[in-house]
């Protein structure tokens, strides 16, 4: 049966893993609200830029939610990928 060298590499590889997991995970959730973003500008575009929530047009207030999203999105990947010490 073969083992690893040592068990810091294997746990190195499985971190490496995990951190994949997460970010390809984290990263389809962004690019479909990205997606749907571009998809409504390119076929709902008199419906997207006439609505407004609050006063503001729709383009504009899912611009700064995509913006947001991204922040929240990074952070969540910072706290999921953290690894105990």
């Amino acid at each position: 049966m073969h083992h690893p060298a040592n068990t810091t590499e294997h746990e190195e590889i499985h971190v490496i893993a995990k951190r994949q997991r997460i970010g390809v995970i984290l990263l389809l959730f962004f690019t479909l609200a990205y997606a749907s973003f571009i998809g409504l500008c390119t076929f709902a575009y008199e419906w997207i830029t006439q609505t407004k929530i609050a006063g503001i047009p729709l383009t504009v207030a899912y611009g700064v939610g995509l913006i947001l999203l991204s922040l929240v999105v990074a952070m969540l990947y910072g706290l999921l990928s953290r690894t105990r010490s």
